[in-house]
C-alpha cells in the first residue's frame, strides 16, 4: 500500500510539473501596488479564465481573454469605478517563470510587474 501511495504521489508531482511547463501563465499573480490578486487558469476545453479579486475591497473585477501571441496575452477588463464603467485593455508579457509585465491602457493607464505567488500545502 505504501508503494502504491508513493507511486500515486510521484505521478501527481510529474503531472503538475508538466502542466506548469505547458502553461507558464497558470497561477496566482500579484503586483507590488494595491491588494488585488490575479488568477490565470488555462483549460484546454474552455480556454483562459482570468479572476481578479481583492480581500481589502471585497470585490472581483471582470476580465476577458482576447488573444495570445507567443509570450503575450491580451485581455479586456470591465470595472465599475466611482459610478461609471471603466474599459481597460491589458497586455501581459512573460518576463520569466515568476514575473509578468502588465501594460494597462484605456480608462486606466499604467505598467506593473506581477509576481507569481507560491501556494504551499499544509499537512
Amino acid at each position: 500500500m505504501k508503494k502504491f501511495l508513493l507511486a500515486l504521489a510521484m505521478f501527481f508531482t510529474l503531472a503538475i510539473g508538466a502542466q506548469e511547463k505547458d502553461s507558464p501563465w497558470t497561477g496566482i499573480w500579484y503586483g507590488a501596488k494595491g491588494d488585488y490578486h490575479l488568477v490565470i487558469l488555462n483549460n484546454p476545453e474552455s480556454g483562459y479564465k482570468f479572476i481578479n479579486f481583492s480581500f481589502g475591497d471585497q470585490k472581483t473585477i471582470d476580465e476577458y481573454f482576447l488573444s495570445e501571441e507567443g509570450n503575450n496575452l491580451k485581455t479586456k477588463i470591465e470595472d465599475l469605478h466611482e459610478g461609471s464603467i471603466w474599459n481597460v485593455n491589458a497586455s501581459y508579457t512573460i518576463v520569466n517563470d515568476y514575473s509578468l509585465l502588465v501594460e494597462f491602457s484605456g480608462d486606466y493607464e499604467n505598467t506593473l510587474v506581477y509576481h507569481k505567488q507560491n501556494i504551499y500545502a499544509i499537512e
